[in-house]
């Protein structure tokens, strides 16, 4: 099987294919305000360097959240674009648990951040349970936004943890004064490649769809756009 996948999530915007679970090509690159314009020449340059078609591809695979808006939604409008264009299925996969993937080979529990600003994170736990055959993730907490402040309410409840993502490296300060000798490990934020396995395990347990009706974001927050709205839709009322 041949799988293409692609996180547009954060500034560090990604591709990776697959070919039975194996990584043939990483194509990582950041980006600024020109992501939708960038993504269809890389996805271009990608299959070319391997010599292979859109129609050669098996399942495709993006991150769908949450992250950068803008960036989420750019990502999602590309993977339902590929899937009327293929007619293949499609997976979407929490940028959260993408992030704990980079450390599935620790027995502890993963703390994966994303910075969402305003002094507030994305985070979620996961653990890798070693009695299952391949590993499989557990979510421990759902993804959810937590202000820095009551990080250590929240995830007090799992005492033997690590850390992984932009919100950690930011506020690590901050958590390293609420959580004494934790530890905080730093990884690439290219994840492509782990979006990809994530996705791969998905399907082969018959977790994808083939309506794009059926593929939606993971914001948490809402995003500003419609808050603003809001906002003003109330002062009108």
């Amino acid at each position: 099987m041949i799988l293409l996948a692609f996180d547009t999530s954060s500034r560090d915007a990604s591709f990776a294919l697959l070919r039975d679970g194996e990584i043939v090509l990483e194509y990582n690159f950041s980006s600024r305000d020109d992501l939708s314009a960038m993504m269809m020449p890389s996805l271009e340059f990608l299959l070319r360097s391997l010599g292979l078609k859109l129609a050669q591809i098996d399942l495709f695979a993006a991150a769908v959240g949450p992250g950068l808006f803008t960036g989420i939604r750019v990502g999602l409008a590309t993977l339902k674009g590929l899937n009327l264009a293929a007619g293949k299925p499609m997976v979407g996969v929490s940028t959260l648990e993408a992030l704990a993937c980079k450390l599935s080979d620790t027995r502890h529990t993963i703390v994966p951040m994303i910075d969402a600003r305003k002094g507030e994170i994305y985070a979620a736990a996961y653990t890798f349970d070693p009695q299952t055959a391949e590993g499989r993730m557990v979510e421990r907490l759902r993804p959810c936004l937590l202000k820095v402040e009551d990080a250590a309410a929240v995830l007090k409840a799992f005492p033997d943890k690590v850390f992984i993502g932009s919100g950690a490296e930011i506020h690590h300060d901050r958590l390293r004064r609420d959580f004494p000798g934790v530890r905080l490990l730093v990884r690439s934020n290219f994840l492509a490649s782990e979006i990809g396995r994530i996705a791969l395990a998905g399907f082969q347990r018959g977790q994808f769809a083939t309506d794009p009706q059926n593929l939606r974001p993971v914001y948490i927050r809402r995003p500003d756009a419609e808050t603003s709205r809001s906002r003003l839709s109330s002062v009108a009322d």
